[in-house]
């Protein structure tokens, strides 16, 4: 049996318009509005599915910038290196086409066109509710 590991690259947006500020005496006026990121959300036990929990995520570029055409990394954990290389031309692509590639440490994923799936996290910084939306969909191809 194969590697059950899955990548998801995600887009993540503010769950509320409510600017966030720790402690408004502090804050300008929509100072601290929370802002849109990438992050790569990594599920140890097979595809995302309800009531499974998310193993790690990360923050890969805040603000959001496109996956497409570079190459994205970021520390997954406090040990673990991602890495995604998503071609230029994704963007055109229909949900389930190959998009490019990723790996984690030293297991490899190739991606798909995803936007299926949404679900919610508390983000790293702000700690507020972020809707996250999958872009990419990277299954192990370890064997």
């Amino acid at each position: 049996m194969g590697s059950r590991h899955n990548l998801y690259l995600v887009t993540c947006t503010p769950s509320s318009d409510k600017p966030f500020c720790p402690n408004p005496r502090f804050c300008e006026p929509d100072e601290s509005v929370p802002t849109k990121y990438t992050a790569v959300a990594y599920f140890a036990n097979g595809p995302i599915e309800i009531n499974q929990s998310l193993t790690e995520i990360a923050t890969v570029t805040r603000p959001a910038q496109a996956w497409e055409g570079t190459l994205r990394v970021a520390r997954l954990g406090k040990t673990s290196v991602f890495g995604s290389n998503i071609v230029r031309e994704a963007t055109g692509l229909k949900t389930g086409e190959i998009a490019g590639s990723a790996a984690l440490d030293n297991e490899d994923f190739v991606c798909f066109k995803d936007g299926q799936v949404a679900f919610v996290v508390s983000d790293d910084l702000t700690h507020e509710p972020f809707t996250c939306k999958t872009d990419y969909w990277c299954p192990s191809i370890m064997v």
